[in-house]
């Protein structure tokens, strides 16, 4: 199946640990991503509130809007966080982000950060007029869940960006991958 590049990777990335001289990292997996199918992608840190809060402020402009297939890694341990050090509710994205995810996917990699409410999800959803929204439900293991990640990031570019594409997506990852999937809340 042809890859589609229109939907490219926008990837803000948390900081993982305190000790820096970690290097604790996913740009591989965009680079990989790159480097065998092409699929471009805008990749930055964010350390802070602040700078998640200006990238995502940023995105909607039109020179970048075509990075439909949001990305964003980041060491959480509580419902709705963003980061382990800053508590980030994710209405605050929901608000930043208000109508201007059309035809999007947005894909919170950090664990337990849709262990929400699921009326409020769609809130969210309908508020920011993505077509979905996923992430972990659970704690998951960093190394897995980077790898789990890869394939769910290459199967976005396999679909259309639909409905119907998004269905796709989840049918097969469900197939696919069971068992990760379960401790998921995927685009569905």
């Amino acid at each position: 199946m042809k890859i589609a590049m229109e939907k490219k990777i926008f990837c803000l990335e948390g900081l993982w640990e305190e000790d820096l001289t970690k290097k604790s990292t996913i740009l591989p997996i965009l680079e990989l991503l790159y480097l065998n199918n092409k699929i471009e992608y805008i990749y930055r840190d964010c350390a802070t509130k602040e700078e998640f809060e200006f990238y995502l402020q940023k995105w909607p402009l039109e020179n970048i809007s075509t990075f439909r297939s949001c990305y964003w890694p980041f060491m959480a341990t509580k419902a709705s966080s963003i980061s382990a050090k800053h508590q980030y509710p994710i209405d605050r994205v929901s608000e930043i982000l208000g109508g201007k995810c059309e035809n999007a996917i947005l894909f919170f990699a950090s664990c337990k950060t849709l262990q929400i409410d699921k009326r409020k999800l769609k809130k969210v959803l309908k508020n920011i007029k993505a077509l979905a929204i996923c992430g972990y439900r659970n704690d998951v293991d960093w190394m897995k869940s980077a790898a789990f990640e890869l394939l769910v990031l290459n199967e976005m570019q396999l679909n259309t960006l639909t409905v119907q594409g998004v269905d796709a997506i989840r049918r097969r990852i469900v197939q696919e991958y069971r068992k990760w999937s379960r401790s998921s809340n995927l685009p569905w």
